[in-house]
């Protein structure tokens, strides 16, 4: 067995500056899944010290392209945490940054427990979900030899997540209406990437709940309260210190993002 312990210090070190891994060591490489997520825990209690507490939940590789790039069968989740949670209009520091992988997504806010007593289907959760936000999710690996390292190791990285910016709440949604808003991203008035929720698998709410099950079966239970961002509804773009990012949704709704200069 992996040691986790180990795993989660050496992740911890190598979200500084300049302290990027390579891979992990063999002693502490997680071997399946359950190790994986083993690490990412105690990883999320250390990060809980300087992070603030747990808000919620990151949904990767919630399409085939994704999955293909990591050589994985299903999503991974990660942990979104207080103070790593902004609103719109936000800026982040390019010089805290490995790298500033940029993902439009669609996230949500639990408005009650979806508690494992049934498997969640994507109709199931439409009525456990308060609200509706447009997103965008910074992603980082803490390895150098990213994507390489694989997916055992991503799931470690806390799901490779660094920081998520919220829009407002979209008002008076229907499910249709967001399984179909289209995204637009913009990097210096320039358009980058396009997309549609429709593109991560079965569209957000089934990507909700999938995290439901996948955490009902860890033993734990997606809550009221949560936020849930459902996965990147266009290839992912990497941003560079200095640009302006905004996401335009034709919900409407904008997230803006400044990347700062080095």
């Amino acid at each position: 067995m992996s040691d986790k312990n180990a795993a989660a210090q050496l992740l911890l070190q190598a979200r500084k500056p300049g302290k990027a891994l390579t891979a992990l060591p063999e002693s502490a490489l997680p071997a399946d899944k359950a190790q994986a997520y083993a690490a990412q825990a105690e990883l999320v209690s250390l990060l809980s010290d300087h992070s603030g507490r747990p808000v919620g939940y990151k949904v990767g590789c919630t399409n085939a392209t994704a999955r293909q790039m990591l050589a994985l069968d299903s999503p991974f989740s990660g942990r979104c945490f207080e103070k790593e949670l902004s609103t719109s209009p936000a800026a982040i520091d390019a010089a805290t940054l490995h790298m500033i992988g940029i993902e439009p997504e669609i996230a949500v806010r639990i408005g009650k427990d979806l508690v494992p007593s049934k498997n969640w289907q994507r109709t199931d959760v439409i009525d456990h979900i308060e609200a509706v936000m447009p997103s965008v999710e910074v992603v980082e690996s803490r390895f150098s030899s990213w994507p390489l390292m694989g997916f055992l190791s991503a799931i470690a990285d806390n799901g490779v997540h660094r920081h998520l910016v919220l829009g407002k709440a979209v008002e008076n949604w229907s499910a249709d209406r967001i399984e179909q808003t289209r995204v637009t991203l913009t990097a210096n008035g320039i358009t980058v990437r396009e997309g549609v929720a429709s593109n991560v698998d079965g569209g957000p709410f089934g990507v909700v709940a999938w995290l439901a099950n996948h955490l009902n079966a860890m033993g734990t239970t997606l809550a009221a309260g949560e936020i849930v961002t459902t996965g990147v509804m266009t290839d992912i773009y990497d941003s560079a210190p200095g640009e302006k990012i905004v996401a335009h949704y034709d919900l409407p709704a904008v997230v803006e993002l400044q990347v700062t200069p080095l």
